[in-house]
């Protein structure tokens, strides 16, 4: 027997059909048609539970559109990326503050802290001008102390030239006298002696030392006494005696003479304390 169908065939078969169409094979509900599309339609709900898992999961990550899902996460990173990089942030602005607040120039809201510090910066300009003037002051003084030994010196020189020209030029002036004791008769001795007298008495006021000034003239004294003792002689005939001058301990007056002048008064000294010689 040959039997027969009136109904549409179609050519293609049943397996090509998708296990994901939703109206199922040949147009029919899901799940009716062959048995064997059970497990692809399992699948398709087991894929769609994990998707929707996915996407809470991200919602706790990021704020936004719940159907982002693993994307997101990917797109805008871990939350413990998240958590170092704004507390790094907070760490800088943190010390951007501290060093705004305490540095010179930095903002200050507290008018007494204001005050304080530019107090405190004034009297450190204070402080350093104080130290600069004190320092030039001392090199001042180390100048004008180095300049005025050395005009000290100058002036200490100086004068003992001066000096030393003096004794050489009163004995240039004795030399061209004529000596008491080269005379023959006491009026000539006695002449003799008051002309060393006056080549001494022009060398005195160049005489700087005050003791050596006293026996100069302790010394001058003694030599016009004797002069006068001279004159004596030749109308009494009583003979005349020089007496060297000494001084209150008893020391010859000529010795110290020779301490206190310079070195070139000491040939005039000797010749003018032994006038009867």
């Amino acid at each position: 027997m040959v039997a027969c169908f009136t109904g549409p065939v179609s050519d293609a078969p049943r397996d090509q059909q998708s296990p994901l169409d939703p109206s199922g094979p040949a147009g029919g509900p899901a799940g009716a048609g062959d048995p064997t599309d059970g497990g692809a339609a399992d699948a398709s709900a087991r894929a769609a539970t994990g998707s929707g898992r996915d996407a809470g999961d991200s919602d706790d990550l990021h704020v936004g559109d719940p159907t982002d899902g693993g994307a997101a996460v990917g797109a805008g990173g871990t939350r413990e990326d998240a958590t170092t990089t704004a507390g790094a942030a907070g760490a800088t602005s943190g010390r951007r503050g501290r060093a705004a607040r305490f540095a010179f120039g930095g903002p200050e809201t507290d008018p007494r802290k204001r005050r304080r510090r530019r107090w405190f910066v004034g009297a450190i300009v204070a402080g350093a001008a104080l130290v600069v003037v004190a320092l030039c002051a001392g090199g001042l003084a180390v100048l004008g102390a180095v300049s005025g030994f050395r005009d000290d010196a100058d002036d200490a020189r100086e004068e003992r030239q001066l000096r030393d020209a003096s004794c050489l030029e009163l004995e240039q002036r004795l030399n061209r006298l004529t000596p008491p004791g080269a005379t023959a008769s006491p009026q000539a001795r006695a002449t003799a002696v008051r002309d060393e007298n006056a080549a001494l008495r022009l060398y005195l006021p160049q005489v700087r030392d005050g003791k050596a000034v006293d026996g100069w003239r302790q010394l001058l004294d003694a030599r016009t006494s004797y002069a006068e003792a001279l004159d004596t002689q030749a109308a009494s005939k009583t003979p005349a005696f020089f007496v060297a001058p000494k001084s209150a301990d008893g020391k010859a007056v000529t010795g110290e003479l020779v301490r206190l002048s310079p070195g070139p008064c000491a040939g005039p000294i000797r010749r003018l304390q032994a006038p009867d010689l």
